[in-house]
């Protein structure tokens, strides 16, 4: 987990490339759908259960990032996959067997937002889950967020920071209440200077399984390449000195906090008025119409409604 464009999608991929671990990437799917779970419980009951699997399988993105990608299960065998009739236990048959499907025995979960689940309702979904918090300078992530192409991100300079200060003080606190045992907070600039050291330490964070050693050595003879160790402090080159006062006054506390260099630090923490408030959402919806592919969004906008409506009204003949 990480904010958006913070370099979760790379760890994942160099983990899926080393690890005996497959991580699944669903555009927020199995969260969104968790969020209406109380529409189908009890999950004990097979109606109940069956609809809900259903449902899934009626839904484009469940299709696109999951069917389409590795997940070859009909409907009648994940019902019977899940052994534990809990949410949990729904989402635990359908990425183990894309895990198998991808030959890995072990499998993981990437979402950026992921931290925003909160931790009593992530022993719901991922029971005993160790997390990766992967960091990254609130300078990079918003220049990210601002250039990224067919993306739902904030286009803003202000309020890509508030996304960034938002996503990383959620998976702190969410690393507290787990401990060092369940929680790795990774720097991206660190992961880029030392790859080899990183992921070798995340391997070992994840209980590495009988194969460590082999996944080690190969860690240590393949990656460098595979890593652009020079992705990083971009802002530096190409950030404009207005955006970076304006991302600094949101995020400075937190980035000094972290060890990050602070240039401006007399716009640190420095109060919006309701007339600047007014014009920088005018300038977020101008952004983001001009900047966002408005048909992904709209597409996107539908499915979470008609997914939701599914839930709300579907219900018909189910027995507790």
């Amino acid at each position: 987990m990480g904010s958006p464009r913070s370099g979760t999608t790379f760890l994942a991929q160099m983990v899926n490339r080393f690890f005996d671990v497959h991580i699944c990437r669903d555009n927020g799917t199995i969260l969104r759908f968790y969020r209406s779970v109380r529409h189908y419980e009890p999950l004990e009951n097979d109606h109940n259960l069956k609809r809900l699997v259903h449902h899934l399988y009626a839904d484009h993105y469940f299709k696109s990032r999951l069917r389409d990608r590795g997940f070859t299960l009909s409907e009648a065998e994940l019902f019977a996959r899940v052994v534990r009739r809990t949410y949990g236990g729904l989402v635990e048959a359908i990425f183990s067997a894309t895990a198998e499907s991808h030959g890995k025995r072990q499998w993981g979960y990437k979402r950026a937002s992921f931290a925003r689940v909160g931790g009593e309702r992530l022993d719901d979904l991922f029971p005993g889950a160790r997390l990766v918090h992967v960091i990254r300078d609130a300078r990079d992530v918003v220049l990210s967020m601002r250039t990224a192409k067919d993306s739902l991100l904030e286009r803003s300079w202000h309020f890509g920071a508030v996304d960034w200060v938002s996503h990383l003080q959620t998976g702190r606190r969410l690393g507290q209440q787990l401990g060092p045992e369940r929680y790795l907070e990774v720097r991206y600039e660190r992961f880029m200077a030392e790859p080899a050291t990183v992921l070798l330490g995340i391997l070992a964070f994840s209980g590495g399984g009988d194969r460590a050693g082999r996944d080690a050595a190969r860690i240590r003879s393949e990656i460098g390449p595979l890593v652009r160790s020079g992705n990083t402090e971009k802002w530096r080159r190409v950030l404009p000195p207005g955006a970076g006062r304006t991302i600094e006054r949101v995020a400075g506390d937190l980035l000094g906090e972290l060890g990050y260099p602070v240039l401006y630090p007399d716009v640190v923490g420095r109060p919006v008025g309701a007339p600047e408030m007014a014009w920088l959402h005018v300038d977020r919806l101008a952004r983001t119409l001009v900047q966002t592919r408005l048909g992904s969004l709209i597409r996107y906008r539908v499915e979470v409604l008609k997914a939701a409506g599914r839930a709300r009204f579907s219900r018909g003949g189910e027995k507790r």
